[in-house]
């Protein structure tokens, strides 16, 4: 069974080894050698050994759609990733965008969201009305995320 690769920038998340380019996938609470469903191939792969996925007072915050990342996935990819399934419940309208579950056409395509001034780690989506923030809180600037809104992917800013 595959591997996925851990991304030691990112606690508690892996790199998927059947996408290309790797995409995000969220294992934290999950420990090394545990079998993950792939949430963009449904294929299973294990998570690999030295993958900090201790929560992050950023990570506990979030629910999860995929991947990518922290309050993520609002389709459960896999009913094996317990943490993704949870994570999908999320309701608040300021809830942690989640990783995409497709992979775009080009990524350089995906626009950026706009920094919301006064309001550190929140984003206003290019596809979501001004008044709908996106919380990308702890977030790499350039990560892909869903608009929890619209389902659409873009990029999170510069603060």
């Amino acid at each position: 069974m595959p591997v996925a690769q851990a991304v030691p920038d990112l606690p508690g998340y892996v790199r998927t080894p059947f996408t290309n380019p790797p995409r995000l996938v969220d294992v934290r609470g999950m420990s090394a050698g545990s079998k993950v469903v792939c949430p963009y191939t449904q294929r299973p792969f294990l998570v690999p050994g030295g993958v900090t996925t201790s929560n992050s007072s950023v990570a506990s915050s979030r629910p999860k759609t995929t991947p990518s990342a922290p309050e993520r996935p609002k389709t459960t990819p896999a009913a094996a990733n317990s943490n993704v399934a949870a994570m999908n419940n999320a309701t608040s309208p300021a809830s942690t965008p989640s990783p995409a579950a497709t992979p775009p056409s080009s990524v350089a395509e995906l626009p950026y969201g706009t920094s919301i001034a006064g309001r550190p780690g929140f984003v206003n989506s290019p596809f979501a009305a001004k008044h709908q923030l996106v919380d990308v809180t702890g977030l790499p600037v350039g990560m892909e995320v869903k608009c929890p809104y619209t389902g659409k992917l873009f990029r999170v800013p510069p603060q």
